[in-house]
């Protein structure tokens, strides 16, 4: 009985013993990503992989959070917007107007930036769908997200 016992404590500290060796392998997350937020929080509209956020003609500012995802840099990070042609009908100076040229500044230190567009006062008929689609490119240091990197805004009458 009394050999037993000794046997498994003897086991037990082999098996720590030998544990105790092992290199720390963590793996952690080193790149760095950029997404909308409005992305992550909201359900994407039907056919498509991003949100589509309903807006009204002649709205005024609109600003929209961008989350750094990663490491914080202690410079200010410089991300690109830029429009979707394809899923997008709204004009540039008709509909809408970039504010900061389409740039999205994160300061130092930080995790969040705030894009920004202003919605103009237009014309549109009833019934009209004017689409505005707008993607983070990233910059040098920071990619876009693959999956949080879109999102879409509906201008209504």
């Amino acid at each position: 009985m009394y050999t037993v016992f000794l046997e498994r404590v003897l086991l037990i500290c082999t098996i720590v013993g030998l544990s105790a060796c092992f290199q720390d392998k963590r793996v952690f997350f080193s790149d760095s990503f950029v997404e909308f937020n409005e992305t992550v929080t909201r359900t994407p509209a039907l056919g498509a992989n991003y949100p589509i956020i309903a807006l009204r003609s002649g709205q005024g500012t609109v600003s929209t959070q961008v989350n750094l995802v990663g490491a914080q840099r202690p410079e200010a990070q410089a991300i690109r917007v830029s429009v979707e042609g394809q899923a997008t009908t709204a004009r540039e100076g008709v509909h809408y107007r970039l504010i900061n040229g389409g740039v999205v500044t994160i300061p130092a230190n930080n995790s969040f930036g705030n894009f920004q567009f202003e919605v103009l006062p237009a014309s549109i008929a009833a019934g009209q769908n004017i689409t505005l689609v707008f993607v983070l490119e990233g910059n040098q240091q920071i990619k876009p997200s693959n999956n949080y990197a879109r999102i879409g805004f509906r201008i209504n009458p």
